[in-house]
């Protein structure tokens, strides 16, 4: 039980007390004979009450507004999104890549379903040249924020290095870095390009130690 439960009851329960009590002496001879018992039973249960609204009533009609407006719709994306997981897990690829297209259709400005559809292609159908399709025709047919730009376009960057194709991820994420100066996506861009660099000139310097050793 939280914190605020707890408080809530007390405060529920001082005002249920407090009303009963004032039923309980209205009728009697001392408050018939004494005006003021009757007015300040009046102005304590208007402070009780009010106390019991703002903390207890208000907070429930706000978060049954909230719902209403926002749990919908959010629901609705949880939904599609689990029962794309669900269908990954399955192995019906294609049926996820349907679900992830609704999200789309119903959110386009989140980048997350257009990530997925792209690394169902890449990493269970094998097909990078189909994801590289589906994550370039989002960027260049939508507009996106610039968090959300990036965040695609590293994805594209991540498909080139997982088939090898380094000149092609060092050119997206040179385009990066230069589509976000001073930017943390710049400096993640250029630390990218740091490690590529690095993986190349070993795998180069791996080649030619082979070829020394066969010749």
């Amino acid at each position: 039980m939280t914190s605020r439960t707890i408080v809530n009851i007390c405060v529920g329960a001082l005002f249920v007390l407090a009303v009963l009590y004032v039923m309980a002496q209205w009728n009697t001879p001392e408050w018939q004979d004494n005006p003021m018992y009757p007015l300040i039973s009046i102005i304590v249960l208007a402070i009780v009450g009010g106390v019991f609204f703002v903390t207890v009533v208000l907070p429930k009609f706000g978060d049954a507004i909230g719902t209403v407006m926002y749990s919908s719709g959010e629901e609705v994306e949880q939904d599609e999104s689990m029962k794309a997981v669900a269908l990954v897990a399955k192995g019906d690829y294609h049926g996820a890549i349907k679900e992830y297209e609704k999200m789309i259709a119903n959110k386009p400005e989140d980048p997350f379903p257009v990530s997925e559809i792209a690394k169902i292609y890449s990493e269970k159908l094998h097909a990078p040249d189909q994801a590289l399709h589906v994550i370039q025709e989002n960027l260049e047919n939508r507009d996106w924020t610039e968090e959300n730009a990036a965040f695609l376009m590293f994805r594209l960057s991540d498909i080139h290095m997982a088939t090898r194709n380094y000149d092609a991820a060092k050119d997206i994420l040179e385009q990066v870095a230069g589509n976000f100066p001073g930017t943390r996506h710049s400096g993640n861009a250029r630390h990218k390009i740091n490690e590529l660099e690095q993986l190349q000139y070993k795998e180069i310097a791996a080649q030619r130690a082979k070829l020394s050793s066969q010749g």
